[in-house]
């Protein structure tokens, strides 16, 4: 029972804690401000939510490793939570008590790493971090997460910004998808590119399930998404997808004919990965196998190498900032527009700047261009659009054609929430009209590339658009770059 005693001046409170020890905190003026504070105590034991009055001295560092320990997740995600563990959330605080942070500190180190050169992203990511370890001291350790954001404390017109960025995130049309996935295929001088694009598009798998689709997973108008590749520290593993959403996709019969072209014309091969696991790895790396879209050199497929050479170029129509050991500013993406749509690609050179001569850059590295090639520069089609952008367009086409909820969930790999994904089911007609859909979709697509050339520099879309009807095309757009003079 909770009761009061007289200490000197003042008053101790008493109670017994969940193990049964008489618990004890000095320093109360009076005898009813004492006996409050033992009640509440003894109402935190019944109600579980009971701090001892001493677990608030257990350092961050020793929650930290208390909390990683005991995770179960991708090795990905695994060392993603380590990085922002070990480089920003432990120097600073991990020798604090855990009942000595507060709220008040959370933004001002937030801000701080901004400040030191981490991007906006980044600190939030930390935050959130520092959030979720400190959730698990909660609230044997600590009443409440200091880390966790809370309402009011940001800028609104920040909050404003990103909600409307969040809406407003790039996705692809039909059309969009085929011309990007067009310009990736004439940017790599591969088949592959296109056809992997065009299916993310028509399938919204996700990139990793993309990199790691396996010959045997295509059949006959489906594919079956069992397996993920997942990049770490430059190496690729194979693991099931997020979330274990395994899945089989339906598929419209001209990415099934496609695809069952493409691996008849380029069989799959085997990766190149040789490391082999040891007995001390806890990871079992990939050591090559056969996989449905592989590069030149029959290597995966890597999420920022692959954007910055072949995706944001063909999206945006400019080849990106170039940091690091190899600096290289933005340059537009520069083709032979005598060559068949959308052009040979040629090798960048800086953009004209408005109001100044054009001078063409000499010296070392500087690949020069024939006076008599026509040159011409991609104009934008979805700039900041990613691979997951794709994703993003795909559950926007479902939600255009009219296609059941339940069904969208399957294809996206979610899992329908409460009674909802009891008692609602997929029948045969939901899968039959998405699977008419997309056709149609994709036939509308080809007959609007149609109308802008009959020809391509990709092969197989090449053979594509021989075999619809013959329309008029439209005229060559003047080049928006040129030689300068």
């Amino acid at each position: 029972m909770a009761y009061a005693e007289k200490r000197g001046n003042l008053w101790r409170a008493r109670w017994v804690s969940p193990s049964g020890k008489l618990e004890s905190q000095s320093g109360f003026k009076t005898r009813k401000a004492a006996e409050d504070y033992a009640n509440d105590q003894e109402s935190s034991v019944r109600k579980n939510t009971y701090v001892d009055v001493r677990a608030g001295q257990v350092t961050v560092a020793e929650i930290a490793n208390a909390w990683y320990s005991g995770l179960d997740l991708e090795p990905t995600t695994m060392s993603n939570y380590r990085y922002m563990t070990e480089v920003y959330i432990l120097p600073e605080f991990g020798e604090r008590a855990v009942g000595s942070l507060t709220e008040h500190e959370m933004p001002i180190w937030e801000r701080k790493l901004v400040t030191g050169g981490l991007s906006r992203r980044s600190a939030r990511d930390a935050r959130s971090t520092f959030a979720t370890i400190l959730a698990s001291a909660v609230p044997r350790y600590i009443q409440i997460n200091p880390a966790a954001r809370k309402k009011g404390t940001g800028r609104k017109g920040t909050r404003r910004i990103e909600k409307m960025q969040q809406r407003q995130k790039v996705w692809a049309s039909p059309l969009d998808a085929l011309l990007i996935a067009e310009r990736a295929a004439s940017l790599s001088g591969q088949d592959t590119d296109f056809v992997m694009a065009i299916t993310i598009a028509y399938t919204g798998m996700r990139w990793g399930e993309a990199i790691g689709l396996m010959p045997d997973c295509v059949g006959k108008n489906k594919i079956d998404v069992h397996w993920k590749l997942y990049e770490l520290n430059g190496r690729f593993y194979r693991g099931r997808p997020k979330d274990g959403s395994m899945r089989s996709l339906d598929l419209p019969p001209f990415l099934s004919s496609m695809l069952s072209e493409y691996m008849r014309l380029n069989p799959p091969r085997t990766c190149s990965c040789t490391l082999k696991a040891t007995d001390t790895d806890e990871i079992t790396w990939c050591s090559g196998d056969a996989y449905v879209f592989l590069g030149s050199q029959r290597g995966h497929f890597r999420r920022s190498n692959y954007s910055e050479r072949v995706f944001r170029p063909a999206a945006d129509g400019w080849h990106p900032v170039r940091r690091g050991s190899s600096p290289r500013a933005r340059k537009p993406v520069l083709v032979d527009a005598s060559q068949p749509w959308p052009g040979s690609p040629l090798p960048p050179w800086p953009a004209v700047v408005p109001g100044k001569p054009f001078q063409e850059p000499r010296g070392r590295g500087i690949v020069p261009i024939p006076a008599e090639i026509p040159v011409a520069s991609w104009l934008p089609i979805l700039p900041d659009l990613t691979p997951h952008g794709l994703r993003h367009g795909h559950h926007t086409w479902m939600d255009e054609a009219g296609v059941s909820y339940v069904l969208q969930s399957e294809r996206m790999g979610h899992e329908v929430p409460g009674m909802r994904g009891v008692y609602n089911h997929v029948s045969p007609a939901m899968r039959t009209k998405l699977v008419n859909a997309l056709e149609q979709m994709w036939a509308d697509s080809l007959r609007a590339r149609a109308q802008l050339s009959q020809r391509s520099a990709v092969p197989l879309l090449d053979r594509l658009l021989a075999a619809t009807k013959s329309v008029r095309p439209f005229a060559l757009k003047t080049p928006s770059f040129t030689r300068g003079t």
